[in-house]
């Protein structure tokens, strides 16, 4: 089918019972068996979760929980301080309603009920358009790891707050001289009395500048030990010895900061995990970061496209509804079809992870499809409008394009560059020589 029929079918026309075939996937989890049924019309916005009728209930519970409560784009400050106070508090509403950590163990503050409840619940999060919460690192990155790695005490002092989004956590692994290859930072965590004194420098830390604590990746063996010698040590931002400089990207924003650490005092119950185990700490918490988080983040990528399509048919140029061209219509089948490619890739590994398997280097494949995804969405959108994203009556809208697209030129870079993702396919899946 050309891709102008197919925008046709999946957008501009709408037509009833168009289906992508009947492919399922069949899930495991501690509860019994879910099955992502891929037979939906192609114009749904998400995948079609076959519930049970307490799971269907749940997803009618947020949906009415977002309606009531969901802030719109307008509401949330533009100023970094205020904007943050406002996710803050987002963040800990929608826990007290409890739809974060909704899969967490109830010991340490989660809900304790099966992970697909958790899925069901960011995947309407996303498709609402809720904005994102503010302690992203220590719900995605440090929360994982501080539950499979950390002791009963580290568990209880930190999760139930990342939860809360009372204390917002950082994460301190890349360095000046060491992004891409870990294995060669230079932070360097000694001895002294039975605890710990770390100097170095981190740089793209996220929420740096309102982090009570920080995960950092620093070496507490010789250089020459490479990754192990790296330990993973909870570093308190208020501690003596901690500096954080914000640095303004180009959306005008200070998401990042550098870190600066100079002899800063550790205890050595803020250790997580064994000395040593701080590479293999970051393997899983890159793994969790880059594999399981997928999921929603096609269904946002979904909504942008959505998004597109909308503007795309009641927007003009030269008098003719922008849509309406072929050119246009190829753009976004292409940008529709990279967000599929991601749903399904995202929908294999949450199944491994429900079946209780590593998600492993499988979460390199899906970090590249994600990047390339979110890349093409946003340059797709200032294709298709074009010049019409100068008409000042669309200012709001305009701004919601300009930014997205921005941020996006980040996605192939943060969380590991796709030149480090496809070594990682390469060697641990398709098990290609080295040279």
């Amino acid at each position: 089918m050309p891709a102008s029929a197919l925008l046709t079918r999946t957008h501009l026309g709408s037509v009833p019972g168009a289906t992508t075939g009947n492919r399922r996937l069949t899930l495991a989890s501690s509860a019994g068996y879910y099955r992502y049924d891929f037979s939906s019309e192609i114009w749904a916005p998400r995948m079609n979760l076959r519930l049970t009728a307490a799971q269907e209930q749940l997803r009618g519970e947020v949906r009415a929980f977002l309606q009531e409560h969901c802030p719109a784009p307008a509401e949330i400050p533009h100023e970094l301080d205020a904007r943050m106070a406002f996710l803050r508090d987002w963040q800990r509403r929608c826990y007290e309603a409890g739809y974060v950590g909704r899969a967490w163990p109830s010991e340490f503050g989660g809900g304790g009920r099966p992970p697909v409840e958790q899925i069901i619940v960011d995947e309407e999060l996303a498709a609402a358009g809720a904005p994102e919460f503010p302690n992203i690192v220590g719900l995605d990155v440090i929360g994982p790891s501080l539950l499979a790695f950390g002791t009963d005490e580290q568990r209880r002092r930190y999760v139930p707050p990342i939860l809360s989004a009372q204390e917002v956590w950082c994460q301190g692994f890349s360095e000046p001289e060491a992004g891409s290859d870990l294995g060669s930072l230079r932070a360097q965590a000694t001895d002294r009395d039975g605890d710990f004194l770390v100097s170095g420098a981190k740089t793209w830390t996220s929420w740096g500048q309102y982090a009570r604590w920080c995960g950092v990746l620093a070496r507490t063996e010789p250089p020459e030990t490479r990754h192990k010698g790296i330990s993973f040590l909870i570093v308190d931002m208020e501690a003596p010895g901690v500096e954080v400089r914000p640095m303004t990207q180009i959306t005008g924003h200070a998401e990042f900061s550098e870190l600066f650490l100079d002899e800063v005092v550790v205890p050595a119950e803020n250790l997580l995990g064994a000395r040593g185990q701080g590479w293999a700490i970051a393997l899983h918490t890159l793994a969790h970061e880059r594999g399981t988080a997928a999921l929603p983040r096609q269904v946002k990528l979904r909504t942008w496209v959505d998004r597109l399509v909308a503007d795309a048919r009641t927007r003009t140029i030269d008098g003719r509804p922008i849509a309406e061209r072929e050119d246009v219509q190829v753009a976004l089948a292409r940008a529709l079809v990279a967000v599929e490619v991601l749903r399904h890739h995202a929908s294999r590994t949450v199944g491994r992870f429900l079946n209780g398997e590593a998600v492993g280097p499988a979460s390199s494949s899906v970090k590249l499809v994600m990047s390339e995804a979110e890349q093409t969405a946003a340059a797709t959108a200032l294709d298709v409008l074009g010049e019409s994203l100068l008409a000042p009556e669309a200012d709001a809208d305009n701004a919601h394009w300009y930014e997205t697209y921005l941020f996006s030129r980040t996605a192939t870079v943060l969380g590991g560059t796709q030149q480090i993702q496809r070594n990682i396919v390469a060697d641990r899946i398709l098990r290609l020589p080295q040279e």
